[in-house]
């Protein structure tokens, strides 16, 4: 399942039906018709973007129709995002802002600015990814590049791009749309940026109204984490985080703490656009972060106070998250609190 609002969404669209695939198809893949896409404020239905995904693929094979959107798309699909990080004083503060509001733009969404000595990564993933090859992350990271070049203005900073799927077309074609070499069939999906460039003066930066309008997204924001975006899920989230503190984060135990049964807690979640799993995952990831900011914790203690049975287990959890080992995650310190 997934939480997406429904601007991107329409954004990818009319790339695609401009590329000739026919609304009408669309519409019987999806149940979406034009008109839904006409209001931007909505989240996606349950289940209605791997459709259209899958729709994409069918309509336009061996077309990399994830670069022809990277290409296309309005940097507009932001929203309120895009004004905000578009004053950020440096490239960096401008990317963080997008990593620490990205659930404006989807629930399930996972964003990681991770800075090393030279480079840094941004990585991304979704639960989406599990479901087998889309062209989504190709196209969210090369809408990501063109941002940088173009809104940022520093088409230095893009070192190198790494994609889990792909290619969906020629592969000379990535290397041009990126700026950089791409390789597919790596274990998250990231930008390289470089350092240097990150951290230059962007052309309108402007701390005053940077910080103005972050206080507006902060508000939308805390609203969206308040009210689970208008989705009625705010008992779920509150058993979860009940069972979290005592290293609890089985799915039959949340529906235990809210006296349902699990079919009947699944088919709730499912029917407000996202899983049980992404709920309990996020609640993870953020309990993870904190814990390893303690450093008389060892590894295996935090792997097991967020209710993983090996080390092993948690590292691999814990790099799909986030794209970085635990260890790492500790030597890098400021992306814990992300």
């Amino acid at each position: 399942m997934t939480d997406v609002r429904m601007q991107p969404v329409a954004a990818f669209v009319a790339v695609a039906v401009s590329k000739g695939l026919p609304m009408a198809r669309i519409t019987e893949a999806t149940g979406l018709t034009m008109a839904d896409l006409i209001q931007t404020d909505r989240r996606l239905p349950d289940e209605a973007l791997p459709r259209l995904w899958r729709c994409i693929a069918e309509a336009l094979p061996n077309h990399a129709i994830g670069l022809d959107i990277a290409e296309m798309a309005p940097f507009e699909m932001f929203g309120p995002l895009l004004h905000v990080a578009s004053y950020a004083e440096t490239g960096r503060d401008a990317l963080g802002s997008f990593v620490r509001y990205r659930r404006l733009l989807a629930s399930d969404l996972h964003l990681a600015l991770e800075r090393g000595p030279t480079r840094t990564a941004l990585v991304m993933s979704h639960p989406l990814d599990q479901d087998g090859p889309t062209p989504g992350p190709e196209a969210s990271l090369g809408v990501a590049c063109r941002f940088i070049r173009e809104v940022l203005l520093r088409s230095d900073a893009v070192l190198g791009v790494e994609l889990i799927f792909g290619p969906f077309g020629p592969a000379e074609r990535y290397a041009q749309v990126f700026g950089a070499p791409v390789e597919f069939g790596a274990p998250v999906n990231r930008l390289w940026l470089d350092n240097a460039a990150l951290d230059q003066p962007t052309r309108q930066g402007d701390a005053h109204r940077f910080e103005h309008l972050t206080r507006h997204l902060e508000l939308l924001h805390t609203d969206l984490l308040a009210d689970g975006a208008g989705d009625g899920l705010n008992p779920v989230r509150a058993a979860i985080a009940h069972n979290a503190r005592r290293g609890e984060y089985g799915a039959e135990a949340v529906a235990a703490r809210m006296g349902m049964s699990l079919r009947s807690l699944q088919r709730l979640v499912r029917a407000a656009g996202t899983r049980l799993k992404a709920l309990i995952e996020e609640a993870r990831e953020r309990h993870a972060r904190r814990l390893l900011g303690d450093p008389s914790l060892s590894t295996d203690e935090v792997a097991f106070l967020v209710g993983y049975s090996s080390e092993s287990a948690f590292r691999r959890a814990f790099r799909r998250w986030t794209g970085m080992s635990p260890a790492e995650a500790r030597r890098g310190g400021p992306g814990l609190g992300a």
